[in-house]
């Protein structure tokens, strides 16, 4: 089981390209996945709260410019990107509408796991991904308005509780677990940790739209592993914490493979019916994405870390989100969601290649940051 898990981790690219190409050709075999779209996304940030380093975190919070300066990048970037080509391939009406959708939405969440395994500076990846999404219900409709003068509306308090149930608690509760593992019981931290994920949790309840059994992982992911780790022996914690390092990226990947053959399993119909034409656009701003992440990374001085974890949370796009929208809010038009069912399993794969290539040349330092910001 171990041995599968790593190779996961290696060979995410190649394995993403293989799970795309079977959820083509057998949707229904995968189709399954969609009752647990987002507890899929939940166990991803989960496990990347177990590897990511508390240091390395409130070290990133030190530098709100530069969170800034990513987050401004992204909801600038990737809209303007997505306007330009459309205007000038001359596309169809709702196929413009489609890519405008792709470069509003917020970082894909997937891109935490691509950073990562890229030896990427995670804690500025999970910044930027939080930060956006939680900034998406307010600034992706404006954007939309703005670029294709298309109004749309979303209910805000609702997103909010999904980011919440799939971001939020599920990252959390990772960090708690490594928390409990690297320095052990202590009463004084887990009264205030059970206080916390109660109030959190109730409120979760009173106020969010999900299933019991949702709420149910909810409360395992934010308080049930996180104390029980606190109730094994001392002299176990660092095996146990070694362990959960080394499954827990395995784990998220595997993850976001599953939710990419879903992704087109889910989109085979229309998938089938693109021509290559808009695939060559949709290739083209992602490639454009990084290319523009990258280079403006560069302009903000910053190191090489933070370059290639700005190249990726641009050019990756929560297309997922694109596609939820254009379905919810342009029903009789289906060609509107066909960009972002494209540009979702595209840019996985290909940010899957780059981390490989970057994880295999070692080209990512860990120095901090030698730029003012």
């Amino acid at each position: 089981m171990i041995a599968f898990l790593r190779f996961t981790a290696s060979y995410m690219a190649l394995l993403t390209f293989i799970a795309a190409m079977a959820g083509f050709i057998f949707p229904d075999t995968f189709l399954v996945f969609g009752y647990i779209f987002k507890e899929l996304f939940a166990a991803t940030m989960f496990s990347l709260g177990v590897v990511l380093n508390r240091s390395d975190l409130l070290s990133t919070l030190k530098h709100p410019l530069r969170i800034a300066l990513g987050v401004f990048t992204q909801f600038v970037v990737m809209p303007l990107l997505a306007f330009s080509i459309v205007t000038l391939a001359g596309l169809p009406p709702a196929l413009a509408l489609g890519f405008i959708i792709v470069g509003s939405a917020p970082g894909a969440m997937a891109s935490n796991v691509i950073v990562y395994l890229a030896k990427g500076a995670l804690a500025y990846s999970i910044a930027l991904t939080t930060v956006a999404t939680f900034l998406a219900p307010f600034l992706t409709p404006w954007l939309i308005t703005l670029f294709a003068n298309q109004s749309i509306d979303l209910d805000p308090l609702k997103l909010m509780w999904t980011i919440f149930y799939i971001l939020v608690i599920p990252l959390a509760g990772g960090m708690l677990l490594r928390l409990y593992l690297d320095r052990g019981f202590a009463l004084q931290r887990f009264v205030p940790h059970i206080i916390g994920a109660a109030i959190m949790l109730g409120l979760f309840h009173l106020y969010g739209s999900f299933q019991v059994w949702q709420q149910i992982l909810a409360f395992v992911f934010l308080v049930g592993l996180p104390v029980f780790t606190s109730l094994r022996r001392p002299e176990l914690s660092t095996p146990i914490l070694n362990w959960a390092k080394e499954i827990a990226p395995a784990i998220a990947a595997l993850s976001i493979i599953i939710i990419c053959a879903y992704a087109v399993a889910k989109n085979q119909q229309a998938i089938s019916q693109v021509g290559g034409w808009v695939m060559s656009l949709v290739i083209l701003l992602n490639a454009l994405g990084y290319l523009t992440g990258w280079f403006l990374a560069k302009l903000y001085r910053f190191d090489k870390t933070h370059q290639i974890t700005l190249a990726i949370e641009i050019g990756m796009q929560n297309a997922g989100m694109g596609v939820a929208l254009a379905l919810a809010h342009f029903e009789s038009q289906p060609e509107v969601a066909l960009p972002g069912a494209l540009f979702a399993v595209w840019c996985i794969i290909t940010a899957a290649g780059a981390s490989a290539y970057f994880r295999r040349r070692n080209a990512m330092p860990d120095a901090p940051s030698t730029g003012a910001i």
